[in-house]
C-alpha cells in the first residue's frame, strides 16, 4: 500500500514538473511571437516612413517644376500675344506703318514680315521630372496621399495636347522655311537683309498670306489658349500643394 502511494506521489510530482515546463515553454513562445510582432511593426513603420519621405520628395519636385513653369510661361504667352498682332497685320496686308514703296535698307528690319514670324516658334517645354518620378513610383496607392497623387497625374494630361500642338507648330515653321528656299531672295530674307524682291513677294503673293493664316491657326487659336489654360491649372495645383505642405 505504501509503495502504491509513493508511485502516485511520484507521478503527481512528475506531472507538476511537466506542467511547469509546459507553462514556461508556452511563455517563451508567447514572448518570441510578441518580439516578432514588435519587430514587424517597427519594420513596417520604417518602411511606411521611408515611403512617405520618398513621396514627399516627389511632391517637392513637382512643386519646383510648377514654379519654374509659371516663371517662364508669362514670357511665352506675351510673345504669342505680340505675334498675334503682327500676324493680323500680315493677313490684312497692313505690314507696317511704313508705306511699301518707302521701305529701304535702313528701315527694312521694321517691316513686319522681315521678322520671319511664320518661320519661327517660341517653345515652351514643361518641366516634367516630378510627374516622371510619380509614374515610376509604385507605392502611392497604399499611402494617404492617393487623391493628391491622382490629381497631379490628371493635371499633367494637359501636357499631351500642348506638346502635340507645339510639334505641329515646329513642323509648320520648318515647312515655311522649305517653301521660301525656292526664291532667289531667300538668303537675304533669312539674314534680315533688304531685297526689293522680298517686299514685292510679301505684298502680292497669295500663298504667303495663306501660310500666315495657317500659322495663326496653330499658334494663336490653338497653342496660345493651351498655354493660358496650363498657367491657370498650374497655379491652382501649386496653391494646393503649398497648402498641403
Amino acid at each position: 500500500m505504501i509503495k502504491f502511494f509513493r508511485k502516485i506521489r511520484q507521478k503527481t510530482l512528475t506531472e507538476n514538473k511537466f506542467g511547469k515546463y509546459l507553462t514556461y515553454a508556452i511563455g517563451e513562445i508567447i514572448l518570441v511571437v510578441i518580439g516578432i510582432l514588435i519587430a514587424l511593426s517597427i519594420n513596417n513603420w520604417n518602411e511606411n516612413k521611408k515611403s512617405e519621405n520618398q513621396l514627399n520628395n516627389i511632391y517637392n519636385e513637382v512643386e519646383t517644376n510648377l514654379k519654374s513653369d509659371l516663371l517662364n510661361i508669362d514670357y511665352v504667352i506675351k510673345q504669342y500675344e505680340q505675334l498675334e498682332l503682327r500676324l493680323e497685320k500680315m493677313i490684312k496686308g497692313e505690314y507696317s506703318i511704313i508705306p511699301l514703296d518707302s521701305i529701304n535698307a535702313n528701315n527694312y528690319s521694321d517691316f513686319i514680315p522681315s521678322q520671319r514670324d511664320i518661320n519661327n516658334f517660341i517653345s515652351f517645354e514643361i518641366q516634367d521630372k516630378g510627374i516622371g518620378l510619380i509614374k515610376t513610383y509604385n507605392d502611392f496607392n497604399t499611402s494617404g496621399n492617393k487623391d493628391r497623387t491622382n490629381e497631379i497625374i490628371q493635371f499633367y494630361k494637359i501636357a499631351e495636347p500642348l506638346n502635340m500642338v507645339l510639334e505641329k507648330l515646329k513642323e509648320e515653321s520648318f515647312n515655311n522655311i522649305k517653301y521660301f528656299e525656292q526664291f532667289s531672295w531667300y538668303r537675304d530674307y533669312m539674314n534680315i537683309k533688304y531685297n526689293p524682291r522680298t517686299i514685292e513677294f510679301f505684298a502680292k503673293n497669295g500663298i504667303f498670306k495663306n501660310k500666315v493664316v495657317t500659322f495663326r491657326l496653330i499658334a494663336i487659336e490653338n497653342f496660345l489658349p493651351l498655354l493660358r489654360e496650363y498657367k491657370k491649372s498650374a497655379s491652382i495645383l501649386l496653391e494646393k500643394i503649398e497648402i498641403a505642405d
